[in-house]
């Protein structure tokens, strides 16, 4: 038996898991939490990391060290995604890695892609897969989306699209609430970047749709009304509860979407988008609901060094 820790450094969140488990898969969670960290802040526009997002690295990373040390791990990975695929000075972002002795990755998209569906499918103490349906596993995260097709342990089909939530918010929603004409541009924007890949999708006839990733999580526990990973995953959120959430949000201001919705401030400005994306996912392909996941990368992440 092995212990763990896998880390997901994210555009808009950092997320850090450490668990124990061996070649078969995963057995015990110890500690699984999350900061908003929003690294991508101005980086689709700049293509640099912002000092403010270097320096709220830094500060999750010291933090996140602690605890991996508290629990005296053997192996520690960290997989960064979208955001430090697109900057220029990726070197700022390793050194804080290097400083912390954090071993630090940049996936593709296409690894993301794998990384996410193994994770997402993983139940404890049983191999990767965990359905034998058709199942299209949703990553919205701050600067792309990932869509995987799979069986059972295969994939039949994977794309990462450049329509994070983060990305689409600093570039097409000037405002909140937000107005009629700046929804339909938006949500006309995501159509286009969905259509290929979703008509490629539906020739395999998707059974199932398993959301990840903040958007899902945070929609349910407002839902359940506070965040506890038991309710939250597995959480059914039906298509036209999405429907009325995106009317919600799109009618808010960020400030009415953390008192009214109880929806984290780091997350609230973004969760317009990632709602619209999840619910246009859903209506495309004419499923009647989404079934929320709270795993994701690191877990596909753990399950990585749990083999190696």
């Amino acid at each position: 038996m092995q212990r763990i820790a896998a880390l997901d450094l994210g555009t808009n969140t950092f997320l850090c898991l450490i668990a124990e488990g061996d070649k078969s898969g995963l057995k015990k969670i110890l500690h699984d939490s999350a900061k908003v960290i929003r690294l991508g802040q101005d980086v689709n526009k700049n293509k640099f990391f912002h000092p403010d997002a270097l320096n709220r690295a830094d500060q999750c990373l010291r933090e996140f060290k602690n605890i991996i040390d508290s629990f005296a791990v053997s192996k520690i990975l960290a997989m960064a995604t979208s955001a430090a695929r697109d900057v220029k000075n990726q070197e700022q972002f390793f050194s804080i890695c290097k400083k912390y002795n954090i071993p630090v990755k940049i996936i593709s998209g296409d690894d993301e892609a794998r990384i996410t569906y193994c994770g997402a499918t993983a139940k404890l103490g049983l191999q990767n897969s965990a359905t034998e349906e058709n199942c299209l596993v949703v990553d919205i995260g701050g600067g792309s989306t990932e869509l995987i097709l799979g069986k059972s342990q295969n994939i039949l089909h994977a794309q990462s699209l450049n329509i994070g939530c983060v990305r689409l918010t600093e570039e097409l929603v000037p405002q909140q609430p937000v107005t009629d004409q700046d929804h339909q541009f938006l949500a006309d924007r995501i159509e286009s970047e969905l259509k290929p890949v979703l008509e490629k999708i539906r020739s395999h006839s998707v059974q199932k749709i398993i959301a990840v990733a903040g958007t899902p999580t945070a929609l349910a526990a407002s839902m359940l009304g506070h965040f506890e990973p038991e309710s939250v995953d597995g959480f059914i959120l039906k298509t036209e509860v999405l429907q009325s959430w995106v009317e919600r949000l799109k009618a808010t201001s960020v400030e009415e979407k953390i008192s009214q919705f109880n929806i984290e401030a780091g997350r609230a400005d973004v969760i317009y988008v990632g709602a619209l994306i999840l619910w246009s996912i859903a209506r495309c392909l004419a499923l009647p609901s989404v079934q929320v996941s709270i795993k994701g990368v690191r877990y596909g992440v753990a399950l990585e060094l749990l083999e190696s």
